[in-house]
C-alpha cells in the first residue's frame, strides 16, 4: 500500500453528524458475514470489522446500525418495499448482485453511485471493472467493494489435489499458472483419460472418480468462457452496450470448454456445502474441483490431502491476464437506494468505510485467513494475488440479454447449437439492451 493510500482519509472532508445514523441494510449469517457482531470475540476478521466501524463512528460522530437479514430475498424485500413507499429506512444495501441488486435496478429503485460525493467507484476499495462494466449511460447503480467480506468471497477458481496431480502427470500446475501456460488445451490434456468407474457399476457417477468435479450451472460455464478471454458484452465509451456472442471465435471456445466440462457432466448444486463436488475433492476422488472461493473458504480447511488454488485456463498463452469470473449470487453486492436523503454522509461515510475495510479488513481476511490459514504454501498466496487482481464481469453477465448466456450455458453444458439459436434472439437481446438503457433517464 502506498503512502498516500495510508494517508488517505487525511483527504476526506472532515465534517461531523452528531445525532445521524448510518444504516446498513444486508445479508448477514454465521457462515456469511457482512457485519461485525456486537463486541470483539477474538475472531481477526469480525474484530476488524468491529474496530474499523468504532473508528467510523468516531470520526465523523455517526452512528452505524446493522439490519442483518439471513437471505438476499429478504434484502430485496425490505428494500423494495421501503423505496416504493418513499421511505428513507436505509442508507446503503448489501447483497447478492444476481437477485437483489438487479431487480432493484430494473425496476429503477436504486441511486446513481457517480452521484454520491466524496464516494470514488475506481478508487481500490470498490470495483473499477464493475464502474466501468456495469455503468448505463454514465450511471452507475451497483457495485462491490472491501466494504463487503464477501466480495472475497465471490469469484470462480479452481482447486487441484496435489498428491493425485504428482500421480496423474509430471505438470507443475503452479509453474504453469505463474508462467502463463494454464490453458483450455492444457487442462483438457490432463482430465481427458482421468475418469474411472470406482465401484464398477458401469457408470461414471458421484460415487467414482474424476478429472473435473463441477456443477453443472452457468456460473460454471460462464466463468470458463470469460475466463479464457471472451466478454459477454461490451461496453462503448459513449455507453452504448454491445453483445457479439455468435463469432467463429467464441462458438469455437464454447466448443473446447465444452469437451472438457462434459468429460463428467456436472453435477447437481443442491446439498448447500455438502453438494456432491465438494465430497468428490475432500475424499481424493477428483483431480481439480471448480467453484466459488467461499465453497473453499467453507468447505476445505480440514481437508486431509493438500490442495491448491489457482485460476481457470486461458483460452491461449497469448491470453495477457487470466480472468477470474465474478459469482454473482455471492453476497458482496452493494447499492444505495434512491430514496436516500443525507447524501453528503452517506457518500462519505461509504468512502472512508470501504478505505478502512481495504486498509485493514482485508488483511484480516485476505492476507491473514485466505493466504495463511487457507492456503498451504507460499506460491498460492501469489496466485491468489493474480486472481484478485483480475477479477470480471459485465453487463450481460448481470442481466443475461434476451437469454444470450443461457445459450452460451446450453452450448458449453449440453452441446446444443448456437449460431442459430443465437440469431432468433437477437431482437430480444436489442431489446433487453434499450430496456436497460431506459433505467438510466431521468
Amino acid at each position: 500500500m502506498t503512502e498516500e493510500e495510508k494517508d488517505y482519509l487525511k483527504t476526506l472532508p472532515m465534517s461531523e453528524f452528531p445525532g445521524e445514523t448510518f444504516r446498513m441494510l444486508g445479508v448477514d449469517y454465521a457462515t456469511r458475514r457482512n457485519f461485525p457482531n456486537e463486541e470483539e470475540n477474538g475472531d481477526i476478521v469480525n474484530d476488524a470489522l468491529f474496530a474499523r466501524d468504532h473508528l467510523i463512528a468516531d470520526i465523523y460522530k455517526v452512528e452505524i446500525e446493522y439490519i442483518p437479514m439471513s437471505s438476499a430475498n429478504e434484502v430485496t424485500s425490505a428494500a423494495r418495499q421501503s423505496v416504493l413507499a418513499d421511505d428513507d429506512e436505509y442508507d446503503i444495501l448489501i447483497s447478492d448482485i444476481g437477485s437483489t441488486m438487479t431487480a432493484l435496478m430494473r425496476e429503477k429503485l436504486l441511486y446513481d453511485i457517480n452521484s454520491l460525493p466524496t464516494l470514488d467507484p475506481g478508487a481500490p476499495w470498490w470495483s473499477a471493472d464493475m464502474a466501468e462494466e456495469t455503468s448505463v449511460n454514465g450511471k452507475l447503480f451497483i457495485t462491490m467493494g472491501d466494504i463487503s467480506p464477501m466480495k472475497y468471497y465471490a469469484p470462480y477458481v479452481m482447486a487441484f489435489n496435489k498428491r493425485l496431480i504428482d500421480e496423474y502427470t509430471d505438470h507443475d500446475i503452479y509453474d504453469l499458472v505463474v508462467n502463463g501456460k494454464w490453458t483450455n488445451d492444457l487442462f483438457y490434456s490432463i482430465i481427458k483419460d482421468a475418469n474411472r468407474d470406482l465401484d464398477g457399476d458401469g457408470v461414471i457417477d458421484k460415487k467414482d472418480f474424476h478429472g473435473y468435479a463441477h456443477v453443472d450451472s452457468a456460473i460454471t460455464a460462464l466463468a470458463h468462457f470469460t475466463g479464457a478471454g471472451q466478454t459477454l458484452s461490451d461496453v462503448g465509451k459513449d455507453g452504448t452496450i454491445s453483445v457479439r456472442l455468435n463469432t467463429e471465435n467464441a462458438i469455437n471456445l464454447m466448443e473446447k470448454i465444452g469437451k472438457a466440462l462434459r468429460l463428467s457432466g456436472g453435477f447437481d448444486s443442491s446439498g448447500g456445502d455438502q453438494n456432491p463436488t465438494v465430497t468428490m475433492f475432500k475424499e481424493g476422488r477428483a483431480l481439480f474441483f471448480g467453484n466459488s472461493y467461499s465453497l473453499i473458504i467453507a468447505t476445505f480447511r480440514d481437508m486431509a490431502d493438500d490442495f491448491g488454488v489457482i485460476p481457470v485456463p486461458k483460452g491461449s498463452e497469448e491470453q495477457e491476464d487470466y480472468h477470474s469470473y465474478i459469482n454473482t449470487w455471492c453476497l458482496g453486492g452493494v447499492a444505495f437506494p434512491s430514496t436516500i436523503k443525507n447524501i453528503e454522509m452517506i457518500g462519505l461515510v461509504s468512502e472512508a468505510m470501504g478505505y478502512l475495510s481495504y486498509r485493514d479488513v482485508r488483511n484480516a481476511l485476505y492476507d491473514t485467513t485466505m493466504k495463511v490459514k487457507i492456503s498451504r504454501d507460499d506460491i498460492n498466496a501469489k496466485i491468489l494475488d493474480m486472481i484478485f487482481d483480475n477479477t470480471y464481469i459485465d453487463m450481460n453477465g448481470l442481466f443475461n440479454f434476451g437469454g444470450s448466456t443461457t445459450l452460451v450455458f446450453n452450448t458449453i453444458s449440453k452441446g446444443t447449437e448456437f449460431s442459430s439459436a443465437y440469431a432468433s434472439r437477437e431482437e430480444m437481446i436489442a431489446a433487453d439492451i434499450e430496456k436497460l438503457r431506459a433505467i438510466s433517464d431521468d
